[in-house]
């Protein structure tokens, strides 16, 4: 979720009826999605804008706009997909019929043991050491307009995204992209990011989600029994000989 969702809602709010954006034109209502169901609920300026704030993975239209499905990205750098695991890829390539999506994973996989063994110095890699353009537009068009790996098809599909910058004082800040139009754009910003964190960690969090990869078989290939890195601290009721590093991706729009 942008960190700018709540002003998004509000300056547009501000502003109903006296802006027009592009294949939106003007501005006349605005949704926010229902949890439960496919249906929008409509806002006023009256409403508390907490409701809309709620953390839900499972929504690609963050908004809706003259009933239409907006996704909102801040301007500059921000995540497209947040934490992809190894169990996941090869159904949801294979679903989308990718290319050769054995050798796209193949490649993954290496990239992952090379940044483990201290062999590649950057963990944001450029996607095309992965996918061919076709590929990768396809698989982040999935991920940021229609649905998750965890949870399928979205009930709230996006079909558009609306930039803005994270403080929105004129209205020429508001950006409306179709997909198409924000991958030509953003194209060579996108990266592959390659993150880990650590069974045993300090963190109770990181430690559970850690504890969740490693209770899922496939992913035991993206997780390593010896510690690369170190998080900020360790568990004192875990013992050492059990710490183990367990990987993941993300993907990033860089700045």
């Amino acid at each position: 979720m942008p960190g700018n969702e709540k002003r998004v809602y509000k300056y547009l709010l501000k502003n109903i009826d006296k802006i027009s954006l592009k294949y939106i034109g003007v501005l006349t209502e605005i949704g926010t999605p229902n949890y439960k169901d496919s249906g929008y609920a409509i806002l006023s300026q009256k409403d508390d804008l907490d409701k809309v704030a709620a953390e839900d993975s499972g929504k690609k239209a963050d908004i809706y706009l003259n009933g239409i499905g907006v996704s909102i990205k801040q301007k500059g750098g921000n995540f497209a997909y947040n934490r992809l695991q190894k169990a996941e890829i090869k159904n949801f390539f294979i679903a989308l019929k990718l290319e050769n999506p054995k050798k796209i994973i193949n490649k993954i996989d290496n990239a992952v043991n090379k940044f483990h063994q201290g062999k590649l110095t950057r963990r944001n890699r450029p996607w095309q050491d992965f996918f061919s353009e076709n590929n990768f537009k396809l698989a982040l068009k999935y991920l940021m307009l229609k649905g998750s790996l965890n949870k399928g098809i979205s009930l709230h599909p996006a079909k558009l995204i609306l930039e803005a910058p994270a403080s929105i004082s004129e209205k020429d800040k508001i950006l409306m992209f179709t997909f198409n139009e924000y991958f030509n754009k953003y194209k060579n910003k996108f990266k592959i990011s390659i993150r880990r964190q650590w069974i045993g960690q300090a963190s109770d969090s990181e430690h559970k989600r850690s504890l969740g990869l490693y209770k899922k078989k496939d992913n035991r290939p993206w997780i390593f029994n010896d510690v690369s890195g170190a998080p900020r601290g360790w568990r004192e009721d875990w013992p050492k000989e059990n710490r183990k590093t367990v990987y993941f991706l993300m993907i990033e729009k860089e700045k």
